[in-house]
């Protein structure tokens, strides 16, 4: 098999994993025995897999179907605005001292982005695709740490097993992040290993690894 054959199928894996967690997520939101705030939290992270999903889908058109930039631009806004949900969900129900200051900023940067990616539609190059890279740059180290952070300081916090799940989800978001950075358009060179099979294998192992430690019962 040639690495764009590898790629594909590592990408419809993480597909049809990412729907089966996403449902698992959903229906674990949905037990009678849970609070409003705990539903609220399962669903959020819930919503961000299936947005996610979408965002990844247009990555993989732009991968092996038709590199216009337009499917790049739709992956990266959707994605943006998927993580959205993840934050606010940990914002509001894992650590609410930030204020949703960070969903705050990851909207703004949204904003921004969307802002731009239609002027350029209309008036291509009238805004220089610098000012996107520093924003996407500040968008992902900032959540790139937070979100890691958190379960950690939760994991710290906690008692031995929900110290342990924290952990696990801590791990699985790094991975995942891992995975994500290295799905970077500028990697996007005919069968670079790092672009078509390093990032796709990450998102799917951290994604794994992630989700257990959610459904994992504590």
């Amino acid at each position: 098999m040639q690495i764009n054959e590898i790629s594909m199928a590592l990408w419809i894996i993480f597909f049809v994993f990412s729907g089966i967690f996403g449902i698992l997520l959903t229906r674990k939101a949905f037990k009678p025995e849970f609070e409003r705030p705990q539903r609220e939290y399962y669903l959020g992270i819930a919503i961000f897999i299936f947005i996610h999903i979408v965002a990844r889908i247009s990555y993989y058109y732009y991968d092996f179907i038709d590199a216009q930039e337009l499917y790049w631009e739709l992956g990266a806004l959707i994605g943006i605005g998927s993580v959205i949900f993840l934050i606010y969900a940990i914002e509001r129900h894992i650590y609410t001292r930030s204020k949703f200051i960070i969903t705050i900023i990851a909207t703004i940067n949204l904003t921004v982005l969307l802002i731009i990616t239609i002027v350029n539609f209309m008036n291509p190059g009238f805004i220089s695709p610098d000012i996107k890279l520093i924003i996407q740059i500040i968008n992902t180290a900032v959540i790139g740490l937070f979100i890691p952070l958190i379960y950690l300081y939760v994991a710290i916090k906690s008692s031995s097993t929900y110290r342990r799940n924290s952990l696990l989800i801590a791990i699985g978001i790094i991975i995942f992040l891992g995975g994500r950075t290295a799905h970077n358009r500028g990697f996007f060179i005919p069968d670079n290993i790092l672009y078509f099979i390093l990032s796709p294998t990450l998102m799917l192992i951290g994604g794994v690894i992630f989700l257990y430690g959610l459904l994992k019962p504590a």
